[in-house]
């Protein structure tokens, strides 16, 4: 059975499809069998998927609420690792996603209405791991982060203040962001393809991937 881990947050615009182009593109890249639901009916992960170029990704669309949770155990069964793109938690599906998830990823980007948010989305992931009788591991993840900005510094006081897991890996803000987009190529060099790789490893000594495969991918 692969790890489902479900890209969450209570609202879009806060780099939750661009880390799962990233994470998707890199662990391709590391020999994952790699499946991504995208559930957000904006469906943005989607078309950039038919740009994409790089190893195989399995990506299929699925918005409605009762059949996500089948759909990614379903993937589950055939691939090691299954990542869901979701639009925000107002969004039922996403509630679902987050509630099958072996592990949820917040991002969270260097603004204080988007620190609010994540740790608004980290006690709605704790409240569904409730009501299902089981605790959902999280993280959350920094993206377009400046460690030595005044803004950044004060939102990882913040957030550590709250008790939340942060990821010691973040993704700087980078042009690759935006040529990403647009081109369909995940960054497997330069700072942004190292980043990417040294998160991929976090979550593996984290548990919440499996150990990189002895296979690599073309």
């Amino acid at each position: 059975m692969g790890q489902i881990i479900t890209v969450a947050s209570g609202k879009g615009g806060c780099a939750k499809t661009s880390l799962a182009m990233i994470l998707s593109g890199t662990l391709a890249s590391e020999g994952y069998q790699v499946a991504v639901i995208d559930a957000d009916p904006n469906t943005c992960y989607f078309q950039w998927y038919k740009l994409y170029e790089g190893p195989a990704i399995d990506c299929s669309c699925e918005i409605r609420q009762e059949e996500i949770v089948d759909c990614a155990q379903a993937k589950a069964l055939d691939f090691e690792v299954v990542l869901i793109d979701t639009a925000g938690f107002g969004n039922t599906t996403a509630a679902f996603a987050a509630g099958t998830a072996d592990t949820v990823l917040i991002p969270v980007m260097p603004d204080r209405a988007s620190a609010v948010e994540a740790m608004r989305s980290a006690r709605q992931v704790q409240a569904f791991g409730k009501a299902g009788r089981r605790e959902i591991p999280f993280r959350i993840v920094r993206s377009r982060w400046n460690p030595r900005g005044l803004v950044e510094r004060a939102i990882v006081g913040d957030l550590m203040a709250a008790g939340l897991p942060l990821m010691e890996q973040y993704l700087s803000d980078l042009s690759d962001f935006g040529k990403l987009s647009l081109s369909g190529k995940v960054p497997l060099r330069g700072k942004l393809g190292t980043q990417a790789r040294l998160l991929v490893a976090e979550l593996v000594s984290c548990a919440a991937l499996p150990p990189v495969p002895a296979r690599r991918a073309a």
